[in-house]
């Protein structure tokens, strides 16, 4: 028979995996598989008041389902890792006595685990474990109810039987991932030892603070901040503290350091300018025109300046955004082939009365001035300016 050293080595073991046992009884060399060990140790060493199943999950989602048992459970779950889901299935809750228990263990992390009560309803069961962690239910017969008896944290390596009891707690670390530590914003306050300020917890998203400090922050955004007093800021241009203020026409004047003129801020409906002097600009740049199926549009507000070829007779001319007092340049040009017309509107008033028709000469080109009073464009025409 080879010894241990020359026997080739095996890295994954099964549980028909045989392993050599001398037996007493037959005083000889026997072998036995994993599977029966393992069920020896179980009986032999395993509470008698419970049935102990080892289970060793090697994936996440895992799902073990216990059998119905005469005896309480114990399930000491030995995950390959840590995993983000796993669930256990209890017995099914016609097959359960009342005043049975089940411990459930876990050697590894349970980001999510499920306990389904197969028929019965489960209070106070943790949503995950810790590696290590544990906790302990017992049925209810009159109920049909698991209720949670035991649950345990994980301090420091070793666990902690959270109970009715005051527990004194000396040099330990308590880690709170997979379990809820409740308190009351007095009853935190009165644990600290070097807080500042009274009232309630504060987190970072929507705190409504009184009165508080705040120091000197290093960035922020005002955005919706009301209340602001002028006389805090800092660091401004000459002035403008006294413009946001007093927000006048002269105290923006003087906080500007680049202004031209003097006078009230001027906007763009209905200003009254005092001796403006525009210099080296056209007032408005001039818009081109063109008509479509005979009707010519132009829209006054775009300018005081248009120009138009005349690629056809037109027959409709209408003018929108109208603006008293407004005065207005057309220039029209014949296209190569001349002779086009234009039909003038009503409200078209000319010297003597008599409307004014274009050049007819190919590429002939008039100028129109219109200025608009009350309900009239009082008009003039240079005609065929060469």
């Amino acid at each position: 028979m080879p010894t241990i050293n020359q026997l080739p080595t095996i890295t994954t073991l099964s549980g028909g995996d045989q392993l050599p046992v001398y037996a007493t009884s037959n005083g000889d060399a026997r072998k036995a598989s994993i599977n029966t060990l393992v069920e020896y140790f179980q009986t032999t060493f395993a509470d008698p008041n419970y049935t102990v199943v080892i289970n060793a999950p090697t994936n996440s989602g895992f799902n073990i389902a216990l059998a119905a048992s005469s005896q309480s459970i114990w399930l000491i779950m030995n995950p390959t890792g840590t995993f983000a889901a796993g669930s256990v299935t209890l017995p099914p809750v016609l097959n359960c006595y009342d005043g049975q228990e089940i411990i459930i263990i876990s050697t590894q992390t349970i980001s999510a685990l499920t306990i389904n009560g197969n028929g019965g309803t489960l209070v106070g069961v943790p949503a995950s474990l810790g590696a290590g962690s544990s906790f302990t239910i017992r049925f209810n017969e009159l109920q049909q109810t698991w209720y949670t008896i035991v649950n345990s944290l994980q301090i420091s390596g070793v666990d902690l039987v959270t109970t009715t009891g005051v527990q004194t707690l000396t040099n330990k670390t308590i880690n709170l991932a997979d379990n809820t530590l409740i308190m009351t914003s007095a009853q935190l306050a009165t644990a600290l030892l070097d807080e500042t300020g009274s009232g309630l917890a504060v987190f970072n998203t929507s705190p409504t603070l009184v009165t508080p400090i705040l120091g000197t922050p290093t960035s922020g955004t005002l955005t919706n901040c009301t209340g602001l007093p002028t006389s805090g800021l800092t660091g401004l241009g000459v002035g403008v503290q006294t413009f946001l203020g007093t927000p006048s026409s002269a105290n923006l004047a003087t906080a500007l350091t680049d202004e031209t003129g003097t006078g009230s801020a001027v906007f763009n409906t209905d200003p009254t300018i005092d001796g403006a002097n525009f210099t080296g600009h056209a007032q408005t740049a001039p818009v081109v025109g063109a008509s479509t199926g005979g009707t010519l549009t132009l829209d006054m507000s775009q300018s005081n300046v248009f120009t138009v070829s005349m690629t056809e007779n037109v027959t409709t001319v209408t003018l929108g955004t109208l603006a008293q007092g407004q005065t207005v340049n057309i220039l029209f040009t014949q296209d190569a082939t001349g002779n086009r017309t234009i039909i003038w509107p009503a409200d078209f008033k000319w010297p003597g009365g008599t409307a004014e028709t274009l050049s007819t000469n190919s590429n002939a080109v008039d100028l129109l001035v219109i200025t608009y009073l009350g309900t009239n464009w009082y008009s003039s025409m240079l005609k065929d300016l060469s």
